[in-house]
């Protein structure tokens, strides 16, 4: 993902153009690109001109022989009640610029997180998703005209409290629902290990849904977003199970804390260590 560079220490922005350059240097041709930050006023795609940037983008991704295959748009801090309309309506448009700058780069899959309604500490189902098939309709339509997928991902969830889509299950009553080839699964396995010891059972729940991945690792307690074997996951269990169930999608590197507070010139060779590791995970399989 575009994110392993995207800030330097000092809070500065790095460029998507850079970004995607370094990743490739180190090995990484196939890339995420990173829209998350446009809701805070960051990254091209905040800009006024930032179609013709993503057009310029994909000139450059081109020229340097990289792919974009999945796409991370923006999504909402906090739960949907908490929110005012001014950041509503800020977000709709954001995400529309997150979904046309995904086409224009030739992304397959868009990963949203799905919105909450906290009714209670166990949840509600049902009112999840119907309240997010109300919320994102407008952006699966939109979606749909432009040729990008959308893969909803698990959130995070711990075994004290409960969120909506942390389990393989409501993630897949939330996708069903939809009843679209072209809305999937995205499995984050750094959120999957806040819950689950064993991923395996999971992913086979997931079945043919699993679209899009955010690989990274933690000890089982924060959202750490660090490389494979820097945590507990069990990747040498899970790596031949992603085949099993036929997944065809990428192994896309969420590792943006593996770099975030380094500096800059420290990155670009831990980024090919990544690289390193992503080429082990595969050989698992």
């Amino acid at each position: 993902m575009t994110g392993f560079f995207g800030f330097k220490a000092n809070g500065e922005y790095t460029s998507f153009f850079e970004s995607m350059k370094r990743c490739k240097a180190a090995g990484f041709t196939v890339q995420d690109i990173c829209f998350c930050r446009a809701l805070t006023g960051q990254t091209e795609l905040a800009d006024d001109n930032w179609e013709k940037l993503m057009y310029d983008l994909r000139e450059e991704a081109e020229k340097e022989g990289v792919e974009f295959s999945q796409s991370h748009p923006v999504y909402l801090p906090g739960d949907l009640e908490e929110q005012s309309a001014d950041m509503l309506e800020h977000f709709n448009e954001m995400m529309r610029r997150s979904i046309i700058a995904s086409s224009v780069l030739g992304v397959k899959w868009a990963v949203l997180h799905p919105v909450e309604l906290r009714i209670s500490d166990l949840g509600n189902t049902k009112v999840n998703i119907e309240k997010n098939i109300e919320f994102y309709s407008g952006t699966i339509e939109l979606a749909n005209k432009y040729n990008v997928g959308i893969a909803f991902e698990n959130m995070t969830e711990n075994k004290k409290k409960h969120r909506f889509a942390g389990t393989a299950y409501e993630l897949c009553e939330l996708v069903d629902a939809f009843n679209d080839s072209n809305v999937g699964v995205c499995w984050d396995f750094g959120h999957a290990n806040l819950l689950y010891t064993d991923q395996t059972m999971a992913l086979r729940t997931l079945g043919k849904r699993l679209k899009a991945t955010h690989v990274n690792d933690n000890r089982g307690q924060t959202d750490d977003h660090m490389f494979p074997f820097h945590g507990t996951v069990d990747w040498h269990a899970i790596m031949p199970v992603l085949k099993e169930i036929g997944y065809e999608g990428d192994f896309n590197f969420e590792t943006h804390n593996e770099s975030k507070r380094l500096p800059e010139p420290l990155k670009d060779s831990i980024a090919k260590m990544g690289y390193d590791i992503a080429n082990y995970c595969l050989s698992l399989v």
